[in-house]
């Protein structure tokens, strides 16, 4: 009897030592959530097998062209398997009009994406499944491979420099996310 309840009272123990650190985690975890929701990020889903660099160009002002001076860049790692990397914007920062250049490596021969999407806040604009394509137009260094699913790169004026950008209706539903 004495062995079952000294057994029952280290599971109780136990059990609240656990979960109560649990809950103690939750309010931070909840804090960031809300922080981060309140930056613009960019989620870029690929595959590269090549490291490279990858930059996103953006405006700050509607009607306004994309300069060189607003950017973000990360570097990527190649690898065999699909890779999910997130650009966030600076606080308090709306982009209005972005560029995505996704590599500066010439050696480069191709590029899986599967998904560009922007979330803001609750808010994503889903470019999941090809869906991105309605929204962002290739440059002519990057041709679609309909036989693969990839982007082959190709050289233009001698020199590979893959870029989408996002188009027109893109930015109106950019527009339509911050409000």
């Amino acid at each position: 009897m004495k062995k079952l309840l000294l057994l029952s009272l280290t599971l109780v123990v136990l059990l609240t030592v656990s979960c109560g650190s649990d809950k103690k985690n939750e309010p931070a975890a909840a804090e960031n959530s809300t922080e981060n929701n309140d930056q613009v990020a960019l989620v870029l889903e690929f595959k590269t097998l090549v490291n490279d660099k990858f930059k996103i160009y953006y405006s700050k002002e509607p009607n306004v062209e994309i300069g060189g001076e607003h950017f973000i860049d990360k570097y990527i790692y190649g690898d065999d398997d699909m890779q999910k990397t997130v650009f966030k914007f600076p606080k308090g920062v709306f982009p209005y009009k972005i560029r995505l250049d996704v590599g500066m490596n010439q050696k480069v021969e191709n590029i899986t994406i599967k998904n560009i999407s922007v979330t803001y806040k609750d808010k994503v604009l889903d470019g999941d499944e090809g869906e991105y394509k309605k929204f962002w137009s290739p440059n002519e260094c990057l041709k679609f491979n309909e036989t693969n699913f990839v982007y082959d790169l190709v050289p233009s004026n001698g020199l590979k420099s893959p870029v989408f950008m996002a188009n027109v209706e893109f930015q109106k539903k950019l527009i339509a996310l911050s409000k």
